[in-house]
């Protein structure tokens, strides 16, 4: 007896191990193949949907934790309160997406149960029906002692029946795969959903991290080079007061807040920026603030290339006993100053600004003069390393560093337009024989230039073409040189009829035969440099290819736009009004595509009566004259 427990126990434990490991193997197998519930037979639906739950219900758990970060990590120190509210949302979002994805899988197979029994009931009901009517007739038949009768009658219901059973499995094999085909819809919609919400907040928390970074940097103190508070409470102004160093910036911003009380005889100073000494060398003045004699007006100074003593003094002078913020930056290639945000004075000349290659010393005020009679305070210098202008809308910035020039360099692509801007600055530093490229926009072939620069052989003057109707390689070329290790901004425009070049802001070539400029229809490839040809000897950065779309002549001075775009003329079309002069001009477009019989208008100006003509004008019957009154 003991030996037959112990044989049924093991019996009993080795069934259940069976068991689990086919399990085991069939989900394993299952949630290898997502697919595998539309490749198993459509009647079989109770195991599928079985599996098709716990499928689900195991992806959405999964999915909870999407985006990097596990529900545990959402109470991290350092997570701000807005990322735990996205996150508190986005869980909650995707457990009403489970909620109800699993309901309508379990209303669609209860749906689909219920159908399935309601048309095998049909079905055996038309069986019954079948049976009922040829047993009667087989029953007269063998009531009449007819035997082929019978056995006719037999071989017909066997055939009725045939058909019966033929009809009833492709009834329920089409509605089983209807059943299939709408889960496999709906399953692609709801998970196509999951994945633009799992997308969506994926960005929407990288936002939300850069964001708090961004904070977080403002807030603190930046070390080597960065914000640097120097004073922060207001305090009088003191002879030699000396308060650290800071690293110089090329691009920088210093800003003050400031409360004057009197004025005093000769300069006094305010804060002063120097490597170590007052005046006469560069970088002994980067910036200064002084008082003018008698006076709250300041007088700012910032040394560059070409002049130690350059600046700007802002006429507006500074208001007594109050607070005022006063902001110097010195970027973008100019000096601008600031009056509680507000621009008192800009200076154009500091495209070079002078930058010592050691610590500069702040003083507030200096040892050279008296100080100002003046409170000062929040004193900040704040240097911007990257300053980069914005790139305008509908633009495309190819390359943003200077980098020297190499031979098949491809930065990218853009989409042609028929009016263009392409700038980008440039900074030669010798010169190569034979034709040296800069940078080519092409469809993929050298004579598809659109447009196309090059240095001429043993100079830095630029050769510049571009494609129009009736010459591929029409251009122009500026008779001026580039400077050799400068930085030098070309602008090369293709509207309005013509190609204009500018070197820095300044018209330097044009050319008027580019009303019908090459427009391919497919994307223009952008080289810097091209394959073809031998790279320029120069640095070349701040690629930027702008198409303008919308070309339009400005009007002149007091001259109003009636209709801008070209139009095909219609009877009683009122466009508005126009104030009435002694001394007028009018211009317009017109392109005729036909003629009519009698008068045919074009324009008419008038006070509302058609005798009224200030001016008209008209076609001649059958003809495109103009009849002008």
């Amino acid at each position: 007896m003991r030996f037959l427990a112990l044989l049924c126990l093991a019996g009993a434990a080795w069934g259940a191990q069976a068991t689990s490991n086919s399990t085991s193997v069939l989900t394993s197998e299952y949630d290898h193949d997502e697919n595998k519930e539309d490749s198993v037979a459509p009647v079989a639906d109770d195991d599928l949907q079985d599996d098709d739950q716990n499928k689900e219900e195991s992806m959405v758990q999964s999915d909870t934790t999407a985006g990097g970060e596990s529900s545990a990590e959402a109470a991290v120190t350092g997570w701000s309160r807005a990322m735990r509210v996205h996150r508190a949302r986005y869980i909650r979002w995707m457990r009403n997406w489970s909620r109800r994805y699993n309901a309508w899988f379990r209303r669609s197979t209860r749906t689909y149960r219920a159908r399935l029994a309601a048309a095998r009931r049909r079905h055996a009901a038309a069986r019954r029906n079948l049976k009922r009517i040829y047993g009667v007739r087989m029953m007269r038949q063998w009531r009449a002692h007819r035997v082929g009768g019978l056995v006719k009658v037999v071989r017909q219901y066997m055939r009725s029946l045939r058909g019966l059973r033929i009809r009833q499995a492709r009834a329920l094999r089409s509605m089983a795969w209807r059943y299939v085909r709408s889960r496999r819809h709906y399953r692609a919609v709801q998970l196509r959903r999951r994945s633009a919400h799992i997308r969506w907040y994926r960005r929407r928390m990288a936002q939300l991290k850069r964001l708090r970074r961004r904070r977080w940097v403002r807030r603190r103190r930046l070390r080597r080079g960065g914000l640097r508070v120097l004073k922060r409470r207001m305090t009088r102004l003191r002879r030699n007061r000396y308060l650290g160093t800071v690293r110089p910036s090329k691009n920088y911003q210093v800003s003050f807040n400031i409360k004057p009380f009197g004025t005093r005889y000769n300069w006094h100073n305010v804060l002063h920026f120097t490597t170590g000494g007052n005046y006469g060398r560069y970088g002994w003045r980067i910036p200064a603030v002084w008082f003018f004699s008698r006076s709250t007006r300041l007088h700012i100074r910032s040394s560059r290339r070409g002049n130690h003593d350059d600046g700007c003094d802002p006429r507006q002078h500074l208001p007594r006993h109050r607070t005022t913020k006063v902001t110097i930056r010195v970027a973008y290639g100019r000096m601008d100053v600031f009056f509680n945000r507000r621009l008192v004075c800009r200076n154009r000349n500091y495209r070079f600004p002078t930058v010592p290659r050691k610590r500069v010393k702040v003083y507030v005020a200096d040892p050279w003069h008296h100080p100002a009679p003046a409170h000062v305070g929040q004193v900040v210098y704040r240097p911007l390393r990257r300053v980069v202008r914005r790139i305008r809308r509908g633009a495309k910035l190819m390359v943003r560093r200077t980098k020297p020039l190499r031979r098949n360099k491809y930065v990218g692509a853009v989409r042609a337009a028929k009016s263009y801007k392409v700038s980008f600055n440039i900074k030669p530093w010798g010169t190569g024989h034979g034709w040296r490229n800069v940078l080519h926009f092409t469809t993929g072939r050298n004579r598809s230039r659109l447009p196309g620069v090059w240095f001429f052989s043993r100079t830095s003057r630029l050769h510049i073409r571009a494609g129009r109707r009736g010459s591929w390689n029409d251009g122009c070329d500026p008779r001026k040189h580039l400077p050799r290790h400068r930085t030098t901004k070309v602008t090369i425009r293709v509207a309005y009829g013509r190609m204009d070049v500018f070197y820095n802001r300044r018209l330097v070539c044009r050319n008027r035969n580019y009303r019908f400029p090459t427009v391919p229809r497919k994307r223009v490839k952008v080289y810097v440099a091209d394959p073809w040809h031998h790279p320029a000897p120069a640095h070349v950065g701040q690629v930027v290819y702008r198409p303008l779309s919308r070309v339009v002549r400005r009007t002149r001075r007091r001259g109003q736009l009636v209709v801008r775009r070209m139009r095909v003329l219609r009877r009683n079309k009122y466009v508005g009004k126009v104030r009435g002069s002694r001394n007028y001009q009018v211009s317009f477009n017109i392109k005729p595509w036909g003629t009519g019989h009698w008068w045919r208008n074009v324009l008419h100006f008038t006070t509302g009566r058609n005798r009224s003509r200030l001016p008209a004008v008209w076609f001649f019957s059958r003809s495109t004259r103009l009849h002008i009154r």
